[in-house]
């Protein structure tokens, strides 16, 4: 009996995760016929990656529920990898963005997932099989974290908002670091080759990504792409406005309460463009940051990283 042969497709958010997510899932049934078993995105992240902060959160002190002891979080796990059922020598591929933490982690302390060594290193210690691939997207600084702002306002309460500005002071104060989350799954995942590209690189790069994630029995030609029927709107930069407008003059709460609202009314296109709070120093700031750290990964002997032009 051989294990199965482990890849794990780990995000990070805001960098095509979902949809690369989205074909995998609805060319499931073709993957499998080739010996390629997809888990799917909810099933991983509903037995195995919230289950781990749930039980990471209490170590943390956090009052957290439900609450998740180290016996009932083997429980769970347990059945969850037994349940999938893999033969053999097959190459088995979990997803899930949230390995490393949330947005709100990143928002909330201008931080790149500010929990994120021991939320790996739990989730890591319940896989039963060695990672053998781990693959990751990184994305400018500026642009990511912009993107995991709007995506932080879409479902964040009143009590636990985070103004524009203190999120904008935070990550420019704290210098938030890809390389260092990367070197913290490495040693999570010790024998995992990590496979890196860059989010800005993605259009040119799908079909290797791809190819590269589902292995060398599946001719990524043929995968079908997701219909996107249920995609959700992203809120413009003119959405945002009108949200944080509404904040000031109405308050947090009354203002939450329009957010679908205003997402559906200007939605992210040509005629209402991304959002974008940074000045043009802090943009090129931190623009400069994302090409230096992007330097630092290559430079990891565990990392493989994956150029347009090679």
């Amino acid at each position: 009996m051989s294990d199965p042969y482990v890849v794990l497709h780990g995000g990070f958010h805001k960098t095509a995760t979902s949809h690369i997510q989205s074909i995998l899932a609805r060319n499931s049934n073709m993957l499998k016929r080739k010996g390629t078993y997809y888990i799917h995105h909810r099933d991983t992240r509903k037995k195995l990656t919230v289950p781990s902060q749930f039980n990471t959160y209490i170590k943390l002190g956090m009052k957290w529920d439900p609450v998740i002891s180290d016996e009932e979080l083997v429980q769970i796990t347990t059945e969850f990898f037994d349940g999938l059922n893999v033969p053999d020598n097959t190459r088995l591929i979990l997803s899930d963005e949230n390995l490393a933490g949330h947005c709100g982690h990143c928002v909330k302390r201008g931080l790149l997932y500010r929990w994120h060594k021991k939320l790996l290193k739990t989730f890591a210690s319940q896989i039963p099989w060695t990672v053998k691939e781990l693959h990751l997207s990184v994305r400018n600084y500026a642009d990511f974290f912009a993107s995991a702002y709007v995506e932080y306002l879409r479902s964040v309460s009143s009590t636990w908002i985070i103004d524009e500005n203190l999120m904008r002071l935070q990550v420019m104060q704290n210098v938030p670091a890809w390389h260092s989350v990367i070197e913290s799954m490495g040693k999570c995942f010790p024998d995992a080759t990590i496979f890196v590209w860059k989010y800005e690189d993605f259009r040119t790069l799908e079909g290797r990504v791809l190819s590269n994630i589902c292995g060398p029995e599946i001719n990524v030609k043929n995968l079908k792409q997701p219909k996107d029927k249920n995609k959700r709107p992203t809120a413009s930069g003119r959405a945002v406005f009108e949200l944080l407008q509404l904040m000031h003059k109405d308050g947090v709460e009354s203002a939450l309460e329009h957010r679908l609202e205003l997402q559906e009314q200007f939605p992210k296109g040509d005629q209402f463009g991304s959002y974008d709070p940074w000045t043009h120093h802090e943009r090129a700031h931190l623009g400069r940051m994302y090409e230096r750290d992007l330097g630092v990964i290559e430079e990891n002997p565990q990392v493989r990283f994956v150029w347009p032009d090679c």
